[in-house]
């Protein structure tokens, strides 16, 4: 029997659009798949965040180039492409908390710009801020397994600026436990890897931070620094570090170590610390330390960088790490001290004297004897006591006293807690201050900064410069847990913790393919000088370059547009980019190669759509 027309076209039809359903529901799957708001972000703005930092992120909002929107969702998917795995490989895992409202808060920012309405210098911009710095709405884990949801109720002085500026906390960064060692290595998140070289040590304890920012996962971001957390770090991911004057912005809600700790940015460029240093400078009643402040604050440390000069700059320059009495570098250290001589010799070229100062024994005897203590050992649970927060459930009941959260808790509540750092936090236990260890370091920071003061006298000094950190990195360990902190020598970071002095970490070029960093100490309260300092020998031998490991996912490798300069050390030119894991054979990014399967499935519907259409007549 035969089938009518009409019934074939009928069947027809019935086919074609139980074509066209399968057709739409596989596109909406990979649209699912591949996560359609990223895509959308991509597809709207042309400006790439990788390398762009605080200053023209803050110029390309002004111009409309892109949107706060648009900023944070490709922060995030470059931290959604980079943070937990890279490949096939572990990611950088610099990343413990995301602010899940950022995209909100985006939105908000940009239809206050669109009224006319900025709130301050950093309006709409995304930053990430260490996880010992307090947030309202996010956890302070200080590193540690126990407090993952430890929440403080108020943010940090330095959290309420940024906010009150108009930034976007877009996150907590890892941190070694409880800042207390050279290596970032926590309870609560594992280890965070270097993205110049995942096989070497990032350093610490602010390396969550360091990490994320020379990836490009935020504009700029906050660390802390005791010895080195700031600068060191810094030297070994190839940004910016800025430790300021003690005392030039509040420490109030941040860490619990009472002697010698500052807050600071670790940043792309000079001009961005500069930015990030206008907001958090300034008096705060929550921290006495920062009670001449206001009288010492410049009007504007971003402003300042363009009338600064090193011409006539006098600058010392020693290797001599903390301990240098007994430091004796090895031929490891070659390529360190070549990067470093060639910087000196670019601030030469811009107008500065450099003196080399040797320190012999007998200098270090009498300023800084090898019995010297310069930190206060006991106590640190009052941090606990003091601040206002809603404690994990149950944390402060596993030891006594039953109302209170003591080390003994936290070591208790973290079984992934290192035994190194175990031993360290147990010491202090139910300890109150040692108030007389506490006047010992006190003391002894005393008298070394006498000596640092001689040193400036003496040579007529406007800054101090050293090698950050001296010596390699040294070889991250199977065991993630193992602490490196007895492998890993060469900080200089007691010049600026024991006198408070501010000192700058600039990127000088790679030793071995290694990022390297020149420091430089200044003068209380002179932080606009330095940082004009650091400016000059930025501008006149830049050495920024995007981590290999983390190229843009918005273009194709080779053409970021970053700041990426030829580095003789290493013998070739080295993209800025690197290879790209993530692009397709073609050259095209993730992002277009999704459009364009969404493309063509839009197209087929639509084209069998009117086939049928055409039939039906």
């Amino acid at each position: 029997m035969n089938t009518s027309t009409p019934s074939r076209h009928r069947r027809a039809t019935r086919h074609i659009r139980a074509v066209i359903q399968i057709l739409s529901t596989a596109m909406l799957g990979i649209l699912l798949l591949l996560n359609i708001t990223p895509l959308l972000a991509y597809a709207q703005s042309e400006t790439d965040v990788t390398e762009l930092g605080v200053v023209k992120l803050a110029n390309a909002l002004e111009e409309g180039k892109i949107t706060s929107v648009e900023a944070v969702q490709e922060y995030l998917d470059r931290i959604k492409a980079y943070d937990k795995k890279i490949g096939d490989k572990p990611g950088l895992n610099a990343i413990v908390t995301l602010n899940q409202h950022a995209l909100e808060e985006a939105a908000e920012l940009d239809k206050e710009r669109a009224s006319g309405h900025i709130r301050g210098p950093l309006h709409g911009i995304p930053v990430l801020v260490k996880d010992n710095i307090n947030t309202a709405d996010m956890p302070t884990s200080q590193g540690n397994q126990a407090l993952a949801t430890y929440q403080p109720k108020q943010d940090a002085t330095a959290v309420q600026r940024l906010k009150y500026a108009g930034a976007i906390v877009l996150g907590k960064t890892n941190m070694a436990e409880f800042a207390m060692f050279w290596d970032t290595v926590s309870s609560v998140n594992g280890r965070t890897y270097n993205p110049y070289d995942p096989t070497k040590n990032i350093n610490g304890s602010s390396g969550g931070t360091g990490a994320a920012i020379a990836a490009s996962l935020a504009a700029i971001g906050l660390g802390t620094e005791s010895c080195g957390s700031i600068t060191d770090v810094s030297s070994f991911t190839n940004l910016v570090g800025f430790r300021p004057t003690v005392g030039l912005g509040s420490m109030a809600g941040v860490d619990y170590n009472p002697l010698g700790d500052a807050i600071g940015p670790l940043a792309l460029s000079v001009e961005d610390a500069a930015m990030l240093l206008d907001v958090l400078a300034g008096t705060d009643p929550k921290d006495p330390w920062t009670s001449e402040a206001d009288s010492h604050k410049s009007d504007s440390y971003l402003a300042s960088l363009k009338g600064s000069t090193l011409k006539g700059a006098r600058i010392g320059y020693v290797i001599a790490p903390f301990g240098g009495y007994d430091y004796s570098p090895g031929p490891e250290s070659d390529g360190i001290f070549s990067t470093t001589e060639d910087a000196i010799s670019v601030l030469e070229a811009q107008g500065a004297t450099v003196v080399k100062i040797p320190l012999n024994r007998s200098w270090w005897n009498k300023y800084a004897p090898q019995n010297a203590s310069f930190w206060a050992t006991t106590g640190h649970e009052n941090f606990f006591v003091r601040t206002e927060a809603t404690w994990p459930k149950g944390l402060a009941e596993l030891t006594e006293p039953k109302d209170a959260i003591n080390f003994g808790d936290i070591v208790k509540g973290s079984p992934k807690m290192e035994k190194t750092a175990v031993e360290w936090v147990m010491g202090d236990d139910k300890q109150p201050r040692d108030e007389a260890g506490f006047t010992a370091a006190v003391n002894a920071r005393h008298t070394f900064a006498q000596g640092v003061d001689e040193l400036f006298t003496s040579y007529k000094l406007d800054a101090l410069a050293y090698p950050t950190v001296a010596a390699p990195p040294a070889k991250v360990h199977e065991n993630p847990g193992e602490l490196l902190d007895s492998e890993q020598f060469g900080t200089h970071c007691g010049w600026a913790n024991f006198t408070g002095r501010p000192v700058v970490s600039v990127p000088v070029g790679f030793a071995d393919h290694f990022p390297v960093g020149l420091s430089m100490l200044g003068s209380q309260f002179g932080d606009v000088k330095l940082l004009g300092f650091a400016y000059n020998l930025e501008q006149a031998a830049p050495h920024r370059k995007t981590p290999e490991l983390t190229p843009s996912l918005l273009h194709t490798a080779g053409s970021t547009g970053t700041t990426a300069s030829s580095d003789p050390s290493t013998g070739s030119d080295e993209a800025s980019s690197g290879n790209a894991p993530f692009t397709s054979s073609s050259g095209m990014s993730p992002s277009a190669v999704a459009l364009s399967l969404a493309a063509v499935l839009a197209a087929a519907i639509v084209l069998i759509s009117l086939f049928v259409r055409r039939r039906k007549k």
